[in-house]
């Protein structure tokens, strides 16, 4: 088979069981995983109560919460490809930021996709608390490739 798998990943327990299954396939199948954490653009959208009206305040907000995202994705991308390597699993890491659909669904199509794998969209938190959010009923009708979703 040839492609790659896609691996969305948000760092939530759905994500981790869906990663050690995209490695299980990568080693039966022979092929490399591009891990991806997708941050969801319109958290740049969020407003604020009257405690963020004053916008230095609202800048710093949006410095300290980019920070965090930062940390969590670089985390949860290193954390994944060091599982890749424990398996002798070719791993390259992304992060884009977009429509969560949208991008699933450009990065199936930027490369040859042998498989799709998410997290389950209705985890419990952390999945609901990073913003991860897709509807897999459309992602079905719009990407060529086998969808897999990890365990709620």
């Amino acid at each position: 088979m040839k492609g790659q798998i896609v691996f969305i990943t948000d760092g939530s327990p759905s994500a981790e069981t869906a990663g050690e299954t995209a490695i299980a396939f990568a080693i039966a199948m022979k092929l490399p995983i591009k891990a991806v954490f997708i941050l969801e653009e319109s958290w740049r959208n969020l407003l604020g109560d009257e405690w963020m009206s004053a916008a230095a305040t609202r800048s710093k907000f949006f410095h300290w919460l980019e920070d965090g995202l930062r940390n969590h994705w670089q985390v949860v991308l290193s954390e994944f490809s060091r599982l890749g390597q424990a398996h002798n699993v070719e791993v390259a890491t992304d992060i884009r930021v977009g429509k969560t659909e949208q991008v699933i669904i450009e990065l199936t199509e930027e490369a040859a996709t042998a498989l799709l794998v998410l997290p389950n969209p209705h985890a419990t938190a952390p999945a609901a608390a990073a913003g991860l959010r897709f509807n897999v009923n459309r992602l079905t009708k719009k990407v060529k490739c086998p969808i897999l979703l990890g365990a709620r």
